[in-house]
């Protein structure tokens, strides 16, 4: 046995033997032990080595990022690490990263959306995955490891299953199986599926194939946002917003544009429409369809809150003038008694926007132009024609005419049901999409060029980033304090005065077309059932132009 060591440590061959039952048996011991010694073991030991090579590109990358963010470099925010056995919750610990966003803020004070505060510099980094390199020290300090599960924010944490919290039994990771797998490009269900996978089944195997194919990832640059997002879409749990469109008809595009936002930013949850009518075409593009009892019913509120109740509805979006004042005084009862949020604004405002007379008693009281009302139960003589009439309280301009002398003012005065008559306004036709957050901050304002119509609604229109009406329906926005969808209707004179026609606080037929130009209210309802806050934006296509058509669908089946 003397004579076999002494011939094994002193031969080129028996050294190399040697060395490489060494090798194996270090590796299979790394294998069997990997999760219990090992993993921490590699961890210490490369991230401590790539620190020391790596150390020359930290000192440039902390000088030019404190030049190019004007100020300090690092970016660091509190992530949830591995559950302690101690206390059986997750470690929270800073996350260091070299900042990739500026600190630059609204008006008001707000961080500006993460796409505007991007900068070139930093997508440089992300594509690269330099922003990453600062995280070595949190796998030094036993934080994190260098192949596990992303870290992700902490306001996360109450929105787990218990599925998904198994990504928190091992220490979160610099990259990782869903990393390697889509990186921000894929869903959340994905990721958290990767995730799962890969604590269920550690092995050394396993993650050096990981590190490797990291390393192709980042050649390649892919994965590194979601479609249409600076980074990833936030997390809004396993909870599901359902949405019930009211009075639905002919809103096949409204349906339609609460589907793509929802599928667009992966939310759970149905679109539902209901009618009083089973041959309503809405009815047929909803996820869930019901019918409804009328507006007038005494049972039409009940009815809803039934519904709401039964299929879980997180918002009821209104769609008609004849529901608007009934919906806003149930707002309250329907929202305790179902839990659903109702799109209505507060039960004053709407009053004054459904009666065309005390619409235009608000404009004149708060200093807003419009056209000119007269009474004409005292006094027809002296009025200048051409003149408008319609109903107070009508809606789709049913009932409105243009007259042109006393003869058809008098005819139409009979004719139309509670009249109101006006100057007609000269100048172009505008409507104003716009949409305010749940405590009536203004988020988009979209001026459309009402370029053809037809009985009222709109069949051609332009979208126009006009400053004349933009500002000065702010400023009508602010003074009601509107929430969600409302639809101004205005002309603008040729001497760019804007001039207020009436306002309803629902969606308008044409408010698709301000959403496929950019200013998607859809989308904004559904950020913000899920928590988000959004700010005011014009991040809109200026000069988009619409037109509708007419299309058959079979509601027999």
């Amino acid at each position: 046995m003397k004579e076999f060591w002494q011939t094994m440590t002193t031969t080129w061959w028996g050294i190399t033997l040697l060395c490489v039952a060494c090798a194996a048996v270090w590796i299979l011991l790394s294998a069997l032990l990997y999760r219990q010694f090992f993993k921490r073991f590699y961890a210490i030991l490369l991230s401590g080595l790539a620190i020391l090579v790596f150390s020359w590109l930290l000192i440039i990358l902390i000088i030019v990022g404190a030049i190019k963010m004007k100020g300090n470099p690092f970016f660091t925010q509190q992530r949830p690490g591995k559950i302690s056995k101690r206390t059986g919750k997750e470690k929270i610990f800073n996350l260091i990263k070299f900042r990739t966003m500026t600190c630059e803020k609204d008006e008001n004070g707000v961080l500006l959306p993460d796409e505007k505060r991007l900068t070139k510099y930093g997508k440089f980094l992300r594509a690269t995955s330099l922003d990453e390199l600062p995280e070595l020290f949190n796998i030094f300090a036993g934080q994190m490891a260098i192949v596990g599960p992303r870290p992700l924010l902490v306001q996360y944490l109450p929105l787990y299953s218990e599925e998904q919290r198994l990504r928190h039994k091992v220490r979160p990771g610099l990259t990782g199986l869903a990393q390697v797998n889509g990186r921000n490009a894929i869903t959340w269900e994905q990721k958290f599926k990767y995730d799962c996978e890969y604590v269920r089944h550690i092995s050394l195997f396993r993650d050096i194939k990981i590190l490797f194919m990291t390393v192709g990832k980042v050649f390649k640059r892919s994965g590194i946002s979601q479609e249409g997002q600076a980074t990833m879409e936030y997390f809004t749990g396993n909870k599901r917003y359902n949405v019930l469109v009211l009075s639905a008809g002919r809103r096949v595009e409204l349906v339609n544009a609460f589907k793509a936002a929802r599928d667009r930013l992966g939310i759970n949850g149905d679109v539902c429409a209901a009618d009083m009518s089973e041959l309503a075409p809405a009815l047929k593009f909803a996820d869930k369809r019901f019918i409804i009892p009328r507006i007038s019913g005494d049972d039409y509120i009940p009815q809803i809150i039934e519904i709401c109740k039964a299929n879980d509805i997180s918002l009821v979006v209104p769609t008609i003038d004849t529901e608007l004042v009934k919906l806003a005084e149930n707002k309250s009862l329907i929202e305790s008694e179902s839990g659903a949020r109702v799109l209505i604004s507060d039960e004053q405002s709407v009053r004054v926007c459904c009666d065309k007379t005390l619409t235009a008693k608000y404009f004149a009281e708060h200093g807003f132009d419009c056209p000119a009302t007269y009474d004409i139960t005292k006094d027809r003589a002296g009025l200048s024609y051409p003149l408008f009439i319609k109903p107070r309280d009508g809606s789709s301009s049913i009932g409105a005419y243009k007259v042109d002398n006393k003869k058809q003012l008098d005819f139409f005065a009979e004719y139309v049901d509670k009249p109101i008559v006006q100057e007609c306004v000269g100048g172009k036709e505008y409507t104003a999409d716009c949409f305010c957050d749940f405590d009536g901050n203004i988020i988009t304002v979209v001026p459309r060029w009402r370029m053809v119509t037809r009985g009222g609604e709109i069949l051609k229109g332009k979208v126009e980033k006009n400053r004349y009406i933009i500002d000065d329906v702010k400023r009508l926005l602010t003074s009601f304090g509107f929430i969600g969808q409302i639809t101004v209707q205005c002309f603008l004179t040729d001497d760019n005065k804007v001039k207020y026609i009436e306002i309803n606080p629902r969606f308008g037929g044409g408010a698709p077309m301000s959403i496929a130009a950019g200013a998607d209210s859809c989308e904004n309802l559904y950020r913000l059932l899920r928590g988000e806050k959004l700010d005011y934006n014009e991040d809109y296509e200026d000069g988009a132009v619409y037109s509708r058509f007419d299309g058959s669908v079979r509601v027999d089946k």
